[in-house]
């Protein structure tokens, strides 16, 4: 019988979104189901109309747990950012947003709680993040918010910007996040929306400038602006969608060749 990954016991299992549904809303605009798209072989673009969740690592005693957590992540970084995140320019150019008032624990726990039931998740789309013995020390600062923050889990946070109008819908999709290294500290990159969180998961500390700019820092929160149309990012999403399409076109032409349809004609009773 399968344990919920957070209490340890059975219950009735939940569908339990990793990243909040809201951070996906934007690729339902003009009536549009989003789909999940992959570069990796024999895997097919598939509609994901709520996003992506995981039905086998939350009970329904326990999803409850984070909706605080969720809550502020989503009106922080999407509903009422344009009203808390004031614009830094430089030469008519914005280099950065910031913010005060900002409640950074709460948020840090929110990028902590999504990291780690990305980690405790099954699905492909999470395939990269594993915390490893990290995991069980984000489940016990899960259990107990009122505690601080561990050491060894921080965040940095970016903003896109978009130079070419006809990419505006494009920033909106939302890719896999994936483990990198920053000077040699390990953490994963995911992806809100227009907001980018890099989550340090690392017994030591970001190295500057980038220390300077984690949450719990300074009592204003800091985000630098990066060129969408630029970026690795886009660059590889684009990779991504060539791939997906043309694993889909080799999978069609084979169901269409003579053989497959002689082979498909002599099944048919």
């Amino acid at each position: 019988m399968p344990l919920c990954r957070l209490c340890g016991n059975a219950g009735k299992f939940v569908k339990a979104h990793i990243i909040p549904e809201a951070f996906f809303s934007v690729l339902r605009e003009g009536g549009s189901a989003p789909q999940l798209v992959t570069g990796t072989p024999n895997q097919f673009p598939k509609r994901s109309p709520i996003g992506v969740y995981d039905k086998g690592i939350l009970c329904d005693t326990c999803e409850p747990k984070f909706d605080r957590f969720d809550h502020y992540g989503v009106e922080t970084l999407h509903v009422r950012f344009d009203e808390l995140f004031q614009p830094i320019s430089h030469q008519s150019k914005v280099i950065a947003y910031q913010a005060a008032g900002i409640d950074q624990k709460l948020l840090l726990q929110f990028l902590l709680a999504t990291m780690w039931r990305a980690s405790v998740s099954t699905h492909q789309f999470y395939r990269r993040i594993n915390l490893g013995p990290l995991e069980e020390v984000a489940r016990r600062a899960i259990l107990e918010p009122d505690k601080p923050v561990p050491d060894v889990f921080n965040a940095v946070m970016s903003r896109w910007v978009i130079e070419e109008s006809h990419l505006q819908s494009a920033v909106g999709g939302v890719m896999d996040p994936f483990r990198e290294r920053w000077d040699g500290v390990n953490g994963y990159r995911f992806y809100f929306g227009h907001v980018v969180a890099y989550i340090k998961a690392d017994r030591q500390d970001f190295v500057e400038p980038l220390q300077g700019l984690t949450l719990l820092k300074k009592p204003i929160v800091t985000m630098v602006t990066r060129s969408f149309d630029r970026s690795s990012d886009f660059a590889a999403m684009v990779h991504t969608v060539k791939l997906s399409h043309s694993n889909l076109t080799r999978a069609r032409a084979t169901r269409m060749t003579p053989e497959s349809r002689k082979s498909s004609e002599s099944e048919t009773p």
